[in-house]
């Protein structure tokens, strides 16, 4: 965003007199009141630091973290959303639903799952390929361009605290007419009906089963890169411009 704003990115030097914004600030003892600080996903410690700061303004990337902070806080709030990762607004082009995929940090938890899914996912005929080892965007530009549907396979691991959990991931999906099928999560509230809920792995693959219909797939697919639209960098930015 820093770069597409033509922003200064972690300078050492000459931005005093500029609108700062800190993501994610272990601590706030550099941080002067007129500045910014990107909560997004860091969690409660950020809580007990601000309450003593409440002149530093605040941005929450979803509508879920907004709500929470406003209740806790005095401070100024703005809810600016993650753009997704499609600038170019590539669309998925190919006919058959054959690979399902998910994109992520490497974890124990993750390989667990994933493995899991692969293996579901092979009794009906799809490939299952995962990134966890991303560097950059065209990385995970060249990961969806691979994939017909995104599938988050933590389900049952429902946490109605995960406040700061955002839904960027299944907005990229979508940006490319790439369906998600996720777990629901109270992060993802903005986006209810533009990924498809399911409860466990049975589940998940009778929905898998019903994308394997082009008509079914196309309507849910249409449907949802629209939702991905107001996501896209070029309006994202007017957001952080209007600061």
């Amino acid at each position: 965003m820093a770069e597409y704003l033509g922003a200064k990115y972690n300078p050492e030097k000459g931005y005093d007199n500029d609108i700062c914004i800190y993501l994610k600030p272990k601590t706030l003892d550099k941080i002067k009141d007129k500045d910014y600080v990107d909560v997004s996903d860091s969690g409660d410690y950020l809580i007990e630091l601000l309450k003593e700061r409440p002149k530093i303004k605040l941005i929450a990337s979803s509508l879920v973290s907004y709500e929470y902070l406003k209740e806790r806080l005095k401070n100024k709030i703005v809810l600016i959303p993650e753009h997704h990762c499609n600038f170019e607004q590539i669309k998925r082009s190919r006919q058959d639903v054959t690979t399902g995929g998910y994109i992520s940090v490497p974890s124990v938890q993750n390989y667990s799952v994933t493995d899991e899914v692969r293996k579901r996912l092979k009794k009906i005929g799809l490939n299952f390929i995962t990134c966890f080892n991303f560097k950059n965007r065209q990385d995970v530009l060249d990961f969806y361009k691979q994939i017909d549907i995104q599938i988050i396979g933590h389900f049952g691991f429902v946490d109605n605290s995960e406040v700061y959990r955002h839904p960027t991931k299944i907005i990229s999906a979508a940006s490319f007419g790439i369906p998600t099928i996720a777990n629901w999560k109270l992060g993802y509230k903005e986006i209810e009906g533009s990924y498809i809920q399911s409860r466990n792995m049975d589940s998940m693959i009778e929905e898998v089963k019903k994308m394997k219909n082009k008509d079914y797939y196309n309507k849910f697919a249409n449907k949802i890169i629209k939702s991905a639209e107001p996501y896209h960098i070029s309006k994202i930015a007017e957001k952080y411009r209007s600061l």
